[in-house]
């Protein structure tokens, strides 16, 4: 490990170092957060993971070629975490190097949930880092971490004096202005289109009328046909979107560009656990009057903290089933939080590890995220196979690290575009319950979506009604 104290900005450090990488990311603290991470697959003994759940097999690739496991995910990571235990500095930050990257939707079927949608990308894409570079908002200061695979080691010395003159050489260059990648005139669509979508939520308001569900988050999916450079699409998303969880992760020939303001789950080192789900959205206003006048509307209103009630106690279970008996509490409920262009409802829960209990454990109980399925869980989660047409592949999972102290750090995969050759996707949804009203909750998705769509420069199909105020 080495400090620096070097006035260097993170996006100008991954523009510099990491854009042209296969297997590279950036966990992104553009909004009130403390910490950024960039790194990739490049040292000694990286390591690249793909999980497929259907295959029930996990491959992982290194430089001594690719092996494939037949295991779980969970199972294998737990394994694999497990075995590489090292030594770590104390530091202010809890990333210690080891795994990053994202736990697609349909991981569900490992964590109590069904088979029913095959997604076209890897169910968890992972890399095993061993050299990354923290950068500490606050202080200024920048952490060069690399792990050895020997003391003393000089093949890491000449990483860590290399990185650091690299990094000494971009004192004083502010990143460069992102052009907007529009691309007005492309094709979009909607897997299902207004009329459907209308049809999904009364089926969910049928269920939740019979007591299968008392909140049912349904999702929808935008695909744009567009090529867009991953890396510059996502620094101008971070400026017109920026958000405590944003994330890039170039894997290959996918990219996820993630503004998400959603905390999964955080364990720390000695096992205390935090989750902050959100449940109940409105859009910017254009004056601050009007602003003002909607932040007061979703502090008050009685349907947002019903959905958002329901998630806590969804969140206090899952997370009781591996917390020691009586730390589950939920020091903050129903607080109104404002980003670039909405204000969400956000509640905190917290809870310590029970003794003998594996932080992969405690991601495994609470996968995927309460906030992107409904309750209860196993029953809801079956309706949405049912309703949705399609698997949600990243979207709605999480995204984040496993550290090597045993520290973790996962988002929710909300506001996020997962981009491919010549095409891009974005999912959007809300949550459904016995008060909710069809044609709004279909506007909210539309309101969900609107950087997104402000960065292609295209607008939400099928969008006629009006703003929910």
């Amino acid at each position: 490990m080495r400090r620096l104290d070097l006035p260097v900005s993170a996006e100008r450090a991954f523009e510099a170092r990491y854009r042209d990488r296969d297997h590279a990311f950036w966990l992104d603290s553009a909004d009130n957060g403390r910490f950024s991470i960039l790194g990739d697959a490049s040292g000694p003994l990286a390591r690249v993971a793909r999980a497929d759940v259907w295959a029930g097999e996990v491959r992982v690739a290194s430089a001594a070629g690719v092996e494939t496991i037949s295991s779980g995910f969970f199972d294998w990571l737990e394994r694999d975490l497990a075995f590489h235990i090292v030594d770590t500095p104390a530091l202010p930050f809890g990333f210690t190097l080891g795994w990053v990257g994202y736990l697609g939707y349909e991981l569900k079927a490992e964590c109590d949930g069904d088979l029913a949608h095959r997604s076209p990308d890897p169910d968890a894409f992972l890399i095993f880092v061993d050299r990354a570079v923290v950068f500490d908002h606050d202080t200024g200061e920048v952490y060069l971490l690399a792990l050895a695979p020997a003391a003393g080691d000089a093949a890491t010395h000449r990483w860590l004096d290399e990185t650091e003159a690299r990094l000494g050489e971009l004192v004083g260059e502010p990143p460069s202005e992102p052009a907007a990648p529009r691309t007005g005139g492309c094709d979009i669509r909607l897997r299902h289109d207004r009329d459907s979508y209308l049809k999904m939520i009364a089926d969910c308001l049928t269920a939740i009328e019979r007591g299968e569900s008392y909140e049912i988050c349904l999702t929808n999916e935008v695909t744009v046909d567009a090529a867009l450079d991953p890396v510059a699409a996502y620094r101008y998303l971070r400026r017109i979107s920026p958000a405590p969880f944003g994330a890039l992760l170039r894997l290959g020939e996918l990219s996820v560009l993630s503004t998400s303001p959603e905390r999964f789950l955080s364990i720390s080192a000695a096992g205390e656990v935090e989750s902050r789900p959100i449940k109940g959205t409105r859009p910017r206003g254009a004056t601050p009057e009007e602003d003002r006048r909607l932040r007061r509307d979703l502090a008050a209103s009685e349907k947002d903290r019903a959905e958002n009630l329901m998630i806590v106690d969804l969140v206090r279970n899952d997370l009781g089933s591996c917390a020691e008996v009586g730390s589950v509490e939920v020091p903050r409920i129903f607080e109104v939080e404002t980003y670039a262009t909405v204000h969400q409802l956000v509640s905190t829960i917290r809870a310590r590890l029970a003794p003998g209990v594996s932080p992969v454990a405690c991601v495994r109980a609470a996968f995927p995220g309460g906030s992107m399925t409904g309750a209860p869980k196993i029953r809801t989660m079956q309706i949405i196979d049912e309703l949705e047409a399609g698997p949600r592949g990243v979207y709605s999972g999480a995204i984040g690290y496993f550290s090597l102290s045993g520290a973790v750090d996962l988002s929710i995969v909300i506001r996020t575009l997962v981009a491919r050759a010549g095409s891009a996707t974005f999912g959007v949804g809300g949550a459904i319950i016995a008060s909710s009203d069809p044609a709004a909750e279909f506007e909210e998705t539309a309101v969900k979506a609107t950087p997104v769509l402000n960065l292609l420069g295209v607008a939400f199909p099928g969008r006629d009604a009006p703003t929910r105020t």
